[in-house]
């Protein structure tokens, strides 16, 4: 059993040189593209798009996922805009060589009201992906329709070609059971996003609540991490001192080994760009 580590690296560094440093330097091959040279994924020309991924074909990465912003807007946002998001996406996709678009479930302050209408303005999205071959990778952010467990349980309901990216620390910043949410989820992730929180704040995979050791415990196939840092606002502490965590490369340092530190306390083996669970163990 393998898994793979992917990464945001655009918090390991704003160039797409910078991010190659960052994953080379932490033997990681696989890159969930969120932004290049300060500028969102979904903001890129195709001209631009092949230019980076000359260089990470260069560098032997593979682009796992555009980590697009597709229905992370009001839901009121008018459709046609998403609609053209989803097309430049499926676009750039090709250029990467990925069949996977991370997106989500729209911004709603009364989510209790706007199942249907959420289903009714992910759907169209869905299908242009799905035309071009792509999966539509949903990720619970926070303060979306599908970030609190009841609502996302409906969306899977209505809409279950929807592809789960399970991220333990967005569902406790928005006051979700660790338990539960691991029970009803983390079977259903198609991959995985590894960040940790401690109440509303982020930090390195296993210092919070996330429970990401019972997670590592859990996985029975071969899968895909992620890793999100988001440690803008750690300040570290004991066993952290070897990071520079004011820099962005300190932070992306730091969230990387400690997953790697709970895979091998989990019993699996570092290789060339994944882990592989160790016989017996």
């Amino acid at each position: 059993m393998k898994i793979r580590l992917c990464a945001f690296a655009d918090e390991g560094g704003t160039t797409i040189e910078e991010q190659i440093e960052a994953l080379r330097a932490n033997n990681i091959n696989l890159v969930e593209l969120r932004s290049i040279d300060g500028r969102n994924i979904s903001k890129i020309s195709e001209d631009e798009a092949r230019a980076c991924s000359a260089k990470l074909k260069e560098a032997g990465i593979e682009v796992w996922s555009l980590g697009s912003p597709l229905a992370k807007v009001h839901i009121y946002t008018p459709l046609e805009k998403e609609k053209a998001k989803a097309m430049h996406l499926c676009r750039l996709a090709g250029i990467f060589g990925t069949k996977n678009i991370r997106g989500f479930s729209y911004f709603t302050l009364f989510p209790q009201n706007k199942e249907k209408r959420v289903v009714e303005k992910i759907r169209p999205l869905l299908e242009i992906l799905e035309y071009n071959g792509i999966n539509y990778c949903h990720e619970n952010d926070t303060l979306l329709y599908g970030g609190r467990a009841q609502y996302l349980k409906k969306l899977l309901a209505d809409i279950p070609s929807l592809k789960v990216i399970y991220d333990p620390a967005n569902f406790i910043i928005s006051g979700e059971s660790p338990d539960e949410t691991l029970a009803e989820f983390a079977g259903k992730a198609y991959y995985f996003h590894i960040k940790d929180a401690s109440g509303k704040k982020v930090v390195p995979a296993g210092c919070g609540d996330a429970k990401i050791d019972e997670l590592i415990k859990g996985i029975d196939s071969d899968t895909v991490f992620s890793v999100e840092p988001h440690l803008m606002f750690f300040k570290g502490g004991a066993g952290f001192e070897k990071y520079d965590l004011k820099t962005k490369s300190g932070r992306f340092d730091c969230a990387v080994d400690s997953i790697k530190k709970l895979l091998v306390k989990n019993g699996f083996a570092e290789k060339d760009g994944y882990f592989e669970k160790i016989k017996g163990e």
